[in-house]
């Protein structure tokens, strides 16, 4: 007889190294997730940082200070176009309700070059610098007429000359543009209106002709009182 035949291994049994790699998948799992949510607070603390690094900042906190008053130097520094100048002069002449003062868009009189040919004032072009500098001026100088002395006008013109090394921009009160008649008063105005033009340059000032004439004309409240005998 013969002996009995072994049985024949069961399919179904769980070989120990397929036992091994089902128990590594299952240790997998939680630590890709786990590095999945590592990384995933990692770029959300890296955007943040870059966020709150270039995040747009306001005028007073990149400053420092919320006060800032503009003045004649600066306002050289502000090149707009012809179509820019009317705004500007009317956001001084805003400014300038406060003390009482209103101030005229500026006005090319003339400019000149070298020779005997003469350029119409209407074809003049403008220089925005010169013209805001001169407001912002008059602007900061509101206080020269006191109220004793009265109201009225005062124009004031500057003689621009990019040929000369010295004294490029002059300060002038013609006589004809004018209706304040207190002495005191104008020498008080140019001398405060002069001081804020002090550092006012016509380095950088993009021009047409050589030499021009700027006016201003500021009216101040109050009614005109004759001149003093």
């Amino acid at each position: 007889s013969h002996p009995p035949s072994e049985p024949k291994p069961s399919v179904l049994r769980s070989t120990p190294d397929a036992g091994a790699d089902a128990n590594a998948r299952n240790a997998d799992g939680p630590v890709r997730i786990q590095l999945f949510v590592a990384l995933l607070l990692g770029l959300v603390l890296v955007a943040t940082g870059l966020y709150l690094w270039r995040r747009p900042r306001s005028i007073p906190e990149a400053s420092g200070t919320s006060d800032v008053t503009p003045s004649a130097a600066t306002a050289t520094q502000a090149v707009v176009g012809d179509a820019g100048i009317g705004a500007a002069v009317a956001a001084q002449a805003e400014a300038g309700a406060a003390s009482g003062i209103s101030v005229s868009e500026p006005r090319v009189l003339g400019c000149h070059d070298k020779g005997s040919k003469k350029t119409p004032a209407a074809e003049c072009d403008h220089l925005p610098p010169i013209e805001q500098a001169l407001a912002a001026a008059i602007e900061q100088a509101a206080s020269c007429v006191p109220a004793a002395a009265g109201g009225g006008t005062i124009e004031y013109m500057l003689d621009v000359s990019f040929n000369r090394k010295k004294n490029a921009v002059k300060l002038v009160l013609p006589k004809g543009g004018r209706s304040m008649k207190n002495a005191k008063a104008l020498s008080a105005c140019k001398s405060a209106v002069g001081r804020g033009l002090h550092d006012v340059s016509t380095d950088g000032v993009t021009h047409n002709h050589a030499r021009y004439e700027v006016a201003i004309t500021a009216t101040y409240p109050g009614a005109v009182k004759a001149p003093a005998k």
